[in-house]
């Protein structure tokens, strides 16, 4: 029957869940758009309803295409080609960033140096890193605690602080 109604394999054949009630054959395939599925009467074996990818709502098919992208299965091996040059340009970018810094950075300091007057942060600025917070919780709740030990433990560590280039207390005199 999967055969005759073409869907993609691997497929997967799941009874009815209560007696009576329709067997359901399944497209597993990685290529998300290209999954389907479809209802049998457990009696007649007929097909009672085909349900394709475009009949989803646009959101999910949204979300399919980017999982199938994300996999490397939307394109094939060209999707996979370019996934594995962007995680190696990525990867080069980090590792250059780190070791260009690392050349740079002031002698005996994690961190950047102290500036001669802290930061301005703009309210377009701090608006959309909140709205991050809200919209992202756990990145939200890792830069309260962030904040938290910064401004509440490593400040009053006077060595931790300017090893990591942060202004303290006695900075400001």
């Amino acid at each position: 029957m999967a055969r005759r109604l073409a869907l993609a394999g691997p497929v997967t054949i799941q009874p009815p869940a209560r007696p009576g009630g329709p067997w359901t054959i399944a497209s597993d395939a990685a290529d998300r758009p290209r999954r389907a599925s479809a209802e049998l009467d457990a009696a007649t074996g007929r097909v009672t309803g085909v349900h394709v990818f475009a009949d989803r709502p646009a959101l999910d098919r949204a979300i399919g295409y980017g999982v199938a992208a994300h996999e490397g299965a939307l394109f094939g091996l060209a999707n996979q080609l370019l996934s594995t040059v962007t995680a190696l340009g990525l990867m080069l970018l980090a590792g250059s960033g780190a070791l260009l810094w690392w050349k740079r950075r002031p002698i005996g300091l994690l961190g950047a140096p102290v500036p001669a007057e802290p930061p301005r942060l703009g309210p377009g600025l701090v608006a959309g890193i909140a709205l991050l917070g809200v919209a992202l919780p756990v990145f939200g709740a890792s830069l309260i605690l962030l904040l938290l030990v910064e401004r509440l433990a490593l400040r009053r560590i006077v060595p931790a602080a300017r090893w990591l280039g942060l202004r303290t207390g006695l900075d400001a005199g």
